[in-house]
């Protein structure tokens, strides 16, 4: 985690932490089409918040299958075997939202099991 200085009133400096790197880079690439998503599907997502879903869990979801299509379509691909950044940013907000999506009870575990292998074997085919 990337840590900034921060003054108390005396003086003295703590270290405060800040936006990690990577969710900033992967953030700012789903952003766009994750408002696309959002603004396109929204009566089906306000039917679905009317019905119970959390919207956190929406927007997670969302999140998630924008982050997989970058990650499946190879655009950020360096060469065999190796991520680029924005892939290993993408990868890993990808674990992000299926980690909170188990965490708010959204997913099981057998399917974030599934996701995150399904995810790595999308990423290796591209090897």
């Amino acid at each position: 985690m990337y840590f900034r200085h921060s003054r108390k009133k005396r003086g003295s400096s703590t270290m405060a932490p800040t936006k990690s790197l990577g969710k900033s880079i992967a953030s700012d690439i789903i952003t766009p089409k994750v408002v696309d998503d959002i603004l396109g599907w929204a009566k089906q997502i306000k039917g679905d918040v009317l019905n119970g879903k959390p919207p956190r869990a929406i927007a997670l979801w969302l999140m998630a299958n924008v982050t997989r299509d970058y990650l499946a379509s190879g655009t950020f691909h360096i060469y065999r075997g190796r991520l680029s950044m924005q892939e290993q940013a993408l990868k890993g907000m990808a674990f992000y939202c299926f980690d909170e999506l188990t965490k708010i009870g959204q997913m099981t575990v057998e399917e974030k099991t599934a996701a995150l292998k399904a995810t790595n074997e999308e990423i290796r085919e591209l090897d």
